[in-house]
Order: C-alpha cells, then sequence, then structure tokens
C-alpha cells in the first residue's frame, strides 16, 4: 500500500496541501468523508479523512487526537489554514504520527483521485501517462526539467543516465545528442505507467531543436542575457530577434525569489503554476490589457525572472498590470508552499537589450527593501526613480568609500546584526526622527527602535539633530540596502 508522500504526486492530488505531521507514517488504504468531527474516532485504520465540516480552532487538537487514535493516516480539512500557526495541533500531529492537510479542490475529484492512486491499476497508470502527455509538451528540449516533471508525476526518482539492473529506461536521440532517462522498476500497472511516461519525457527532452522549440530556447537565452557578461549584449540580442524574444520593447522584470523550493517546485513553478496565473490576470484584470504584450521567463540563480515586454512605453498602467501579476503569482506560490519565505520584486520599465538587464537588477534591489504592509510579500522598485540615482551614485568607487566609512562602526558588527540596524535607522530618518512611526512601519516597539538608534549613535558618535548628518545617514542608509549584493 502507498503512502501519503507516494500519493501526493498523483494526477488529482494537487489541490492538497500539508500543514502538519509526517507524510510517510502510515500505509493508505482508502479515502472517507467525515460529515462531523465526532466520527473521526470511528474511521478504518490507514484511511484519509476529509472532515466535511469546518472545526473550531479550540476543537482542532481534539480533531486531530481522535483521527490519530483510530489510526487514520491523513486528516484533510475544509480550509484550516490556521493549523500551520497552531502549535499545539503541531505537536499533536507529530506525536500521533497522522497527517493534517487542506484542500479547496473538488471534493468528488479527490476522492476519485485517492481511490485511483491507492489501487495502482490501469485507471492510475493512464492518469499518469495523460498528465504526463500535457504537462511535459511545454518542456520540449529541456532533459532536466523533463526529469523532473516525470518524477513528480511518478512519484519516484527519475535520473538523466542508462538504465541499470532493475530499473526501466528510454531514450532518444536529440540535436545535442542522445537523451537517456531511467528510473526503478515497478511491477504491474505502476510499472507501465514508468515505461510510458519515462518514453514521452526522453522524447519531449530530445526533441527540442528541431523546428525549433520557441518558449525553450527563449526561456535559454533570456536566462543567458540576464547572466553574461554586458559585452556579450549585443551578439545575444541578436540571436533572440531570430527566435522571437522581443529584445527591442520596453521591459518590465519580475523577480521571485525561489531557492527554499526544491528544484522540481521550481520547474512547476516555470512550467505550470505562472502560465495559469499570468491566464488568470488577464481574464480578472481591471480594464483592458493591452495587445501585443509578450512574456517570456526563466530561472537565474534559483530565481524565476519573468520578463514582460511592451511594444512602447507602458505608462502607470503597465507597471500596474505588472505588479498585480507578480502579487497573484506570489500569492499563490506562498499558498502552495506556506513553509518557503516567498517574495518577489518588480523593475521599473526599460527599453532594449540593456533594459533587460537593467529592470531585472532593479527588480532583485526592489526585494531587499524591507516588506510595508501595502507591498508585502512584493515590493516595486521606486517609480520616482530615487532608488536608480541612488544605485548610480553608488556604483561610484568614491561614493563606495564615502559610504563604507561612514557606516563602518556598525558594518563591522556583520550582515546579521548591522542590517537589522541599518534599516532601523533608514526608517527612522525617513520618518523625520520619530521612533513611533518607524516603529509601525518595522513593526517592533518603538522602544525597540529607541534603543537601536541609541545603539548606532554609540558606535558612530554621529548627531541626529544635525541635518546634514542625518542626510549623509539617510542616503548612506538608501544606497547600502537598496544595491544588489556583490560589486557594483
Amino acid at each position: 500500500m502507498p503512502r501519503l508522500v507516494d500519493l501526493l504526486s498523483a494526477p488529482g492530488l494537487d489541490a492538497l496541501r500539508p500543514l502538519a505531521g509526517p507524510l510517510d507514517a502510515t500505509e493508505i488504504t482508502g479515502i472517507r468523508l467525515e460529515p462531523r468531527a465526532d466520527g473521526l474516532a470511528a474511521v478504518p485504520a490507514g484511511t484519509v479523512a476529509v472532515l466535511l465540516a469546518p472545526v473550531p480552532d479550540h476543537l482542532l487538537d481534539v480533531a486531530v487526537r481522535d483521527a490519530a487514535a483510530a489510526g487514520a493516516a491523513a486528516l484533510v480539512l475544509r480550509g484550516g489554514e490556521q493549523v500551520a500557526g497552531d502549535i499545539a495541533v503541531q505537536a499533536l500531529a507529530e506525536r500521533g504520527r497522522i497527517a493534517v492537510l487542506t484542500t479547496d479542490g473538488d471534493l468528488a475529484a479527490l476522492v476519485v483521485a485517492v481511490d485511483r492512486a491507492v489501487a495502482g491499476d490501469s485507471a492510475d497508470a493512464l492518469a499518469r501517462i495523460g498528465a504526463a502527455a500535457r504537462e511535459l509538451a511545454s518542456v520540449a528540449g529541456d532533459p532536466e526539467r523533463a526529469a523532473a516533471i516525470a518524477a513528480r508525476l511518478l512519484g519516484t526518482p527519475v535520473e538523466r543516465r542508462a538504465a541499470g539492473p532493475g530499473e526501466e529506461g528510454a531514450s532518444a536521440a536529440g540535436p545535442d545528442g542522445e537523451v537517456r532517462l531511467a528510473a526503478a522498476a515497478q511491477p504491474g500497472h505502476p510499472g507501465t505507467a514508468i515505461r510510458s511516461v519515462l518514453a514521452l519525457a526522453a522524447l519531449t527532452a530530445a526533441g527540442g531543436g528541431h523546428g525549433d522549440v520557441p518558449v525553450r530556447s527563449r526561456g535559454h537565452l533570456l536566462a543567458e542575457l540576464l547572466v553574461a557578461p554586458q559585452d556579450q549584449t549585443a551578439r545575444l540580442a541578436a540571436r533572440g530577434r531570430t527566435i522571437g524574444l522581443p529584445v527591442d520593447g520596453r521591459h518590465i522584470a519580475l523577480r521571485i525569489e525561489a531557492a527554499a523550493l526544491p528544484a522540481a517546485d521550481r520547474y512547476r513553478l516555470l512550467d505550470t503554476v505562472l502560465p495559469r496565473t499570468l491566464t488568470d490576470v488577464r481574464q480578472h484584470a481591471d480594464g483592458h490589457v493591452p495587445d501585443g504584450v509578450h512574456w517570456n521567463a526563466a530561472l537565474v540563480d534559483d530565481a524565476l525572472v519573468l520578463l514582460g515586454t511592451w511594444p512602447t512605453d507602458p505608462g502607470a498602467p503597465g507597471r500596474r498590470k505588472a505588479l498585480a501579476l507578480a502579487r497573484r503569482a506570489v500569492d499563490r506560490l506562498r499558498r502552495l508552499h506556506p513553509e518557503a519565505d516567498l517574495r518577489g520584486g518588480v523593475g521599473a520599465p526599460h527599453r532594449g537589450p540593456l533594459g533587460i538587464r537593467t529592470s531585472a537588477r532593479e527588480a532583485r534591489a526592489a526585494l531587499l527593501k524591507p516588506a510595508t504592509a501595502d507591498t508585502a510579500p512584493v515590493t516595486a522598485h521606486d517609480a520616482a526613480g530615487l532608488d536608480r540615482m541612488l544605485l548610480e551614485w553608488y556604483a561610484s568607487d568614491t561614493a563606495r568609500e564615502a559610504v563604507d566609512e561612514l557606516l563602518a562602526p556598525v558594518s563591522e558588527l556583520g550582515p546579521d546584526r548591522a542590517d537589522p540596524l541599518l534599516r532601523t535607522l533608514q526608517a527612522y530618518l525617513d520618518h523625520n526622527n520619530s521612533p513611533a512611526r518607524a516603529a509601525e512601519e518595522l513593526h517592533l516597539h518603538r522602544n525597540a527602535v529607541g534603543a537601536r538608534i541609541r545603539r548606532i549613535t554609540d558606535l558612530t558618535g554621529a548627531d541626529l539633530t544635525d541635518p546634514e548628518t542625518r542626510l549623509a545617514l539617510q542616503l548612506a542608509c538608501r544606497a547600502r540596502l537598496s544595491a544588489p549584493p556583490g560589486p557594483a
């Protein structure tokens, strides 16, 4: 019998979101819909119990305890996100060896999907093969991502190599050589699914060079354009024009930090979540979405960069659309992966090939700003251009030396201790030396702000009543905290 961690990869179960407890503690024997919480104590062992009625917060621990005592493998709650912050329920789930999940999906489809996956019959094999046929089409020519999708859909590791003893394998010839994939063999219908999905994945991965794979190729080229030395921009831009990457328009970059996610989930984000988000934004955005806007995406340094390109200056409406898309994408990701602290940054519009790099750099700089209640978890590069001017000023050796000298006593504490002090100082100065307003922005007690400011003045000897000193420190903090990491 499978365990829950194996079932979560099955088609139709992607709406289930784990909240607490182990996913591999108990073998699953079936699924049962429970109308009331007082019926959980009688569910059969190994059951995935789906509670139809909402549970009051003060009775959550009772529901988890009853389900665990009955030997249930999992408890699924409708709208159970409050479990994530309930320490008592988290502890109960761990001790009781029961997984607690939530879903907002179709319950009938959930029952069918669990029954199918537990049975491991031909219906389950066909569902996995069908899902592979749908998802693999978007990653033609990309063996790494094809292998990641196949592994997720099969619930077993898939590696890029020839198959060994006791393994299933598939291979296909492509323009860059033969692509080989291997996975552990299984008997019966699961083995049929593995053989079929591996064959689809190998063919898709190897077929990217014929004809060609405009989406994949544009994604690869965009990633190269963002990380290559600047003197290669013209050459890469010429390649981009030949494959339809609109390098000469006006670009707005969105950057979503995804390093906390496993590689397979980052590929899933790129392949399925963001395309759905783009469609959703077009359908629900306020006002008309202008024609001729192109979107391309790439994974760069474990982050996702999504580039929107307008044929002309998008103006304020275009910037609002880009920010709305970033917020929707990050919000959806945070719901799927509540354990990861995902944030997004939005750059300003810039023209041409160099504009792609500039907007992406600004999006990265925006991520370094402290999030506010209005923008969290997405921050935008300032529309007025102040951060841009500061970045250009801070790029000079003279400015860097001046800032380093001014902030040296704080910087010597190390980044973990210095950054909170500098962010507090910036908020304090931005609000005209008001500890109350700085505390409100930083979600701190005003006494904590006062203590940090006294610590800074003790270290630097700065007189914060002097206007010139305040201005110098304010510029230094903004430049230091807005600049991307690494050399200028």
